[in-house]
């Protein structure tokens, strides 16, 4: 259950079928859910199905959502890149205890994710995608952050977070302020409090 959020950083090379197979579902889900939804079981590699899936779980008729974005998650756990578009494509569609509930079980399993790199990775892409959606979906994705990467442990966490006082300060002016007090006392907090001029 863990490859649900694990991330390798190199990811295994696709198969074609599967590149092209979800640029044409991503290409005709707007106009014909059914037909992209039969081009989306027929491709091979778990990561782009699971894309694949949440795209034309955006797009289906409001009866089929839950089952799509259903196969999405499924498809998800099959594969071992971290990901964030079925529950992005469950939250958008109105069904956001579904979502909640699936994220809170994917965050139970982030501190199995080893090493720290892949976890810092699986947490900043999963975050990335619920934050597009909607800033308070991604909040307890920030609080699995703030209790799993240690800024000052790993570059990478340091990243992280910068990226996260960025989105949200171009969001609303001011808001870099409230991740650089949330972060641990150290040389990264330190850094991103100059680089905000909050030192």
């Amino acid at each position: 259950m863990t490859a649900y959020l694990r991330s390798k950083l190199v990811p295994d090379r696709p198969t074609m079928a599967s590149v092209h197979g979800r640029a044409e579902v991503g290409r005709i889900a707007p106009t014909d859910p059914a037909r992209a939804l039969a081009l989306a079981h027929a491709i091979p590699d778990a990561w782009y199905r699971a894309q694949a899936l949440s795209c034309v779980a955006e797009h289906a008729r409001e009866s089929s959502v839950g089952s799509i974005a259903g196969q999405a998650i499924a498809a998800a756990y099959d594969c071992s890149d971290a990901y964030n578009w079925p529950l992005r494509a469950a939250w958008s569609r109105g069904r956001q205890a579904y979502a909640r509930a699936e994220l809170d079980r994917v965050l139970r399993l982030a501190p199995e994710v080893e090493p720290l790199a892949s976890r810092i990775f699986a947490l900043n892409c999963l975050w990335s995608g619920c934050n597009a959606a909607d800033d308070a979906f991604a909040e307890p994705i920030w609080q699995a952050i703030l209790r799993l990467c240690n800024p000052d442990h790993h570059w990478r966490a340091a990243r992280l977070y910068r990226h996260i006082a960025e989105v949200r300060e171009q969001r609303q002016a001011g808001s870099a302020a409230s991740v650089i007090a949330a972060m641990p006392e150290g040389k990264a907090k330190a850094a991103l409090a100059r680089r905000f001029k909050l030192a």
